[in-house]
C-alpha cells in the first residue's frame, strides 16, 4: 500500500536523496540515441482509430481490447449468473515450435473473425462461431512470443519472427509489403492508430542463424530494445527509438538491453504514446564482471516507462522505475491509462512484482504497491565471494503478464517464484548465459502464484486469491468477473467484488497465453503439452476438455491435417 509520499520516500530512502537515478524529464535530450529517430518515410496523412476497429468496439479488436489496455468489456453476455455454463465449442489443434510450445500471445475478435499468430509466425483468420478457417499464412518462422496480430485500414498486420513487420489483406491473407526491422522480431504484437502500426523489438541486432532455429537472442553485447512508427499504407518507417544510449554504458562488447514486449498504450486525446522497457544485461553480472560492474550507472532507458509523440517518435518525458537491476525485473507489461482520484495516470509493471502509478503527462510517480512475495529484490551488490542469495521476485517474476482495469480497480496475476542469484550469475560468460543460468534455477513446479485487485486511486490492495501453482494467463475483466489461468491449463473466473471464485474449469493443454472475449465467447490460446490448441469457450459450449498432460509429458507431435 502507497499513496503518494510513502511511495516517494520509500524510493528516495532505497535511491538516495541526489541520485542520478531517480530521473525523468519532460525535456526532449540532445542525445541522438535519446530521441524519436528520422527513419524513411514522412508521418501518414490518416488520423484515429482504423475503420476496424471501430466497428468491432463491442468484440475484441486489439491485443488488449483498446487503447488504454484495459484489457476489460461490459459488451459480453458471460457474468456471475451465467459463467457456470461455458463449456468448449471448439479447439484448433496447433503445433508446438518454439521455446514456449505453440501460443503466447493475445487474439482479437473483429466482425465475427478470430484473428491469430502461434509460435511458429503463422497467422489465421478464424470463424469465431465455428473455428473454421478463413484463411491461413504459413510463416514456419519459430518465434519467442508474445507475438500477436493487429487489424486496420483493410490489413491484418503481424511480425514474422524472422526480421520483418509484414501486412496481409484482411480478405486473402496475401501479402501487401514487408518492413525490415532493425534486428530479431516474434516478441511482440503490434498496434494500429492514426495510420501507424506500433511496434517494436527486443533485440536490436541482427545475427545470422540456421533457419530452423530461433532467431531471437536475448542480450547479445550491443543490442537494444527499439520501437517504431511505420506506416500502415506502405510499411515505411517514420520513426524509431533506441532504448539503450548511445555507447552502451561504456561497454558495447558486453551490455544489452531495454527490450520491448508488450504493445503501447495510446491516448487517443492527444496521441501519446507510452512503452515499457525491460532490463538491463548482463545481470547480475558475469565472471569477468561481477555485480553489473560493466554498466555501473542507472543503465538508461532500461526498466524504464516511456512517453513518446505517436507522430515524431520524441521523447515527452521518461521515468526510470528501476534503475541499475540485478535481476532481470522487466518492466515489460504494456502501461494501462486510467483515470482515478482526479488525475488522469498511466499504470506500469513488470517482473519486478510492483505496480507504479504516474501522471500521464509529467511522469511524476503518484504510488507505487508491491504484491506478492518480496524478499532481497531491493538489493544493490551480491556477495562478492559468490555466494548465492535466494531472491522474490526470481527470474519469471513478478508480474509476468498484463494486468486489467476497470471502475476503478487494477487486477494483476503475480508469481511468488524464487530464483538464487550470485554476483556473477553462476560464473557466466555473457548475459546470453546469465539467462539460461537463472533459467534452469527457477523451478516452475516450486512457485504459486495470485490474483491481486488493487485501487486505482491509492494503490491499496483490496483482495487477494491465491492458487497452488504459477500462472501466465494474464487478468481480463468480463462485467463482474475477472479472468485468469494457471499454468495447468486451468481457467479460473474471480468475482470482482471480493476474489472468491465463481467458475473454473481445464481447457486440456498448458497455458501462457491470455485471451479474447467476445459476445457469449472467450477464445483461449493452450499452447503448453503435447495437445496445444486455440480453445473456444462458450456458454452452453458441449464439448469435454481432456485431462491436462504433466510437465514431463510436454513435447512436440507431427502436425495435424487442418479440416
Amino acid at each position: 500500500m502507497a499513496g503518494l509520499a510513502v511511495g516517494t520516500v520509500v524510493l528516495l530512502l532505497w535511491l538516495g536523496l541526489d541520485d542520478e537515478r531517480f530521473a525523468h524529464s519532460a525535456e526532449v535530450e540532445r542525445n541522438g540515441a535519446d530521441l524519436g529517430l528520422a527513419a524513411d518515410a514522412p508521418p501518414p496523412a490518416a488520423s484515429g482509430a482504423p475503420p476496424e476497429v471501430r466497428a468491432a468496439a463491442r468484440e475484441w479488436p486489439m491485443a488488449n481490447h483498446d487503447y488504454s489496455n484495459s484489457r476489460a468489456t461490459t459488451t459480453s453476455k458471460i457474468d456471475s449468473s451465467t459463467v457456470s455454463t461455458l463449456g468448449i465449442a471448439w479447439r484448433r489443434d496447433l503445433v508446438g515450435a518454439a521455446h514456449w510450445g505453440a501460443a503466447a500471445t493475445a487474439p482479437l475478435v473483429a466482425n465475427g473473425i478470430v484473428y491469430f499468430q502461434d509460435l511458429r509466425s503463422d497467422v489465421w483468420a478464424l470463424d469465431l462461431a465455428t473455428g473454421r478457417t478463413r484463411w491461413k499464412r504459413d510463416l514456419k518462422e519459430p518465434a519467442f512470443g508474445p507475438n500477436g496480430p493487429a487489424i486496420g485500414w483493410g490489413r491484418v498486420y503481424a511480425q514474422d519472427g524472422n526480421h520483418s513487420l509484414l501486412a496481409f489483406d484482411e480478405r486473402t491473407g496475401k501479402t501487401v509489403w514487408s518492413t525490415r526491422l532493425s534486428g530479431a522480431t516474434g516478441a511482440h504484437q503490434p498496434l494500429a492508430y492514426g495510420g501507424f502500426v506500433y511496434t517494436a523489438i527486443s533485440s536490436a541486432r541482427e545475427r545470422r542463424v540456421p533457419r530452423d532455429r530461433e532467431h531471437l537472442r536475448l542480450l547479445v553485447p550491443g543490442s537494444s530494445g527499439m520501437a517504431y512508427g511505420v506506416r500502415a499504407d506502405d510499411g515505411g518507417r517514420t520513426w524509431k527509438f533506441q532504448t539503450v544510449q548511445k555507447g552502451f554504458w561504456g561497454h558495447p562488447d558486453v551490455n544489452a538491453g531495454g527490450g520491448i514486449w508488450f504493445p503501447p498504450a495510446i491516448d487517443t486525446h492527444t496521441g501519446m504514446t507510452f512503452w515499457s522497457t525491460g532490463n538491463p544485461g548482463p545481470a547480475p553480472g558475469t565472471k569477468d564482471y561481477p555485480n553489473a560492474s560493466s554498466r555501473p550507472g542507472p543503465d538508461l532507458y532500461t526498466n524504464t516507462l516511456l512517453a513518446l509523440d505517436g507522430r515524431s517518435g520524441r521523447k515527452a518525458w521518461y521515468h526510470q522505475l528501476k534503475p541499475h537491476d540485478l535481476f532481470h525485473h522487466d518492466l515489460q507489461n504494456a502501461p494501462m491509462l486510467v483515470s482515478a482520484g482526479g488525475r488522469r495516470l498511466v499504470i506500469a509493471s513488470g517482473k519486478g512484482g510492483r505496480v507504479f502509478a504516474l501522471d500521464r503527462h509529467t511522469g511524476e510517480l503518484v504510488w507505487q504497491t508491491p504484491v506478492g512475495i518480496h524478499r532481497n529484490d531491493l538489493l544493490t551488490k551480491l556477495p562478492a565471494d559468490d555466494r548465492p542469495v535466494v531472491v522474490y521476485p526470481g527470474f519469471w517474476g513478478g508480474i509476468e503478464t498484463p494486468g486489467a482495469y476497470a471502475d476503478g480497480t487494477l487486477y494483476y496475476l503475480t508469481e511468488n517464484l524464487p530464483t538464487p542469484y550470485t554476483a556473477t550469475a553462476w560464473r557466466s560468460d555473457d548475459a546470453s548465459q546469465s539467462v539460461q543460468n537463472h533459467e534452469g534455477r527457477t523451478p516452475l513446479d516450486k512457485g504459486t502464484s495470485e490474483l491481486v485487485a488493487l485501487d486505482a486511486r491509492t494503490g491499496r490492495i483490496r483482495w487477494r486469491h491465491h492458487f497452488g501453482q504459477i500462472g501466465f494467463g494474464g487478468a481480463t475483466v468480463v462485467n463482474d468477473l475477472v479472468l485468469t489461468a494457471t499454468y495447468d491449463g486451468t481457467v479460473y473466473a474471480l468475482r470482482r467484488s471480493d476474489g472468491t471464485e465463481a467458475w473454473s474449469d481445464n481447457v486440456g493443454a498448458g497455458i501462457i497465453g491470455w485471451p479474447a472475449v467476445a459476445g457469449d465467447t472467450i477464445v483461449w490460446p493452450a499452447g503448453l503439452g503435447r495437445d496445444p490448441a486455440l480453445v473456444a469457450l462458450k456458454l452452453g459450449g458441449d464439448a469435454k476438455a481432456v485431462k491436462p498432460k504433466t510437465r514431463a509429458e510436454v513435447g512436440e507431435r507431427p502436425e495435424k491435417d487442418e479440416p
